[in-house]
């Protein structure tokens, strides 16, 4: 009796042929998954800097002492000597002289008295973030001015 330790080829072919088949199925599951996932949200980083600036902002308006000092159009001052303003020539958001955003459509502060309660309003656009209108932000600050 002669023993066989080996591979012989044609058994070798089945082997390419089963790594080939199992390669293809990996390859079509994985262009699939990659098909349905959409790339631009991920790489649109708009609503990180719309995070960002609200966290900010949120972290200011929260502080007790905190009253607002000034307040126009595209700026607004407050009493920790904090400022956030939107430069419409470069489309940014600062506070103070750092930019917290960029590619700021439109952002524009107003600060009114209101049922007992200072209000501060904030319309802001940029990319897919839409508050402008009737879904602006709008803060009340106890102290007020």
């Amino acid at each position: 009796m002669k023993n066989n330790k080996g591979v012989t080829l044609t058994s070798l072919i089945i082997y390419v042929i089963g790594m080939v088949i199992v390669v293809a199925s990996i390859s079509t599951l994985t262009t699939f998954f990659y098909k349905n996932i959409d790339t631009s949200a991920i790489n649109d980083n708009t609503t990180t800097q719309y995070t960002k600036f609200l966290s900010y902002f949120t972290e200011e308006i929260n502080n007790s002492n905190n009253r607002v000092v000034e307040c126009k159009n595209n700026y607004i001052i407050f009493s920790s000597g904090n400022q956030y303003t939107y430069m419409e020539e470069n489309k940014s958001i600062y506070k103070n002289k750092i930019k917290l955003c960029d590619n700021v459509e439109k952002c524009e502060f107003s600060y009114k008295y209101q049922d007992s309660n200072y209000i501060i309003n904030i319309e802001f656009k940029s990319g897919k973030v839409d508050k402008t209108g009737k879904n602006m932000m709008t803060y009340t600050i106890k102290n007020g001015k």
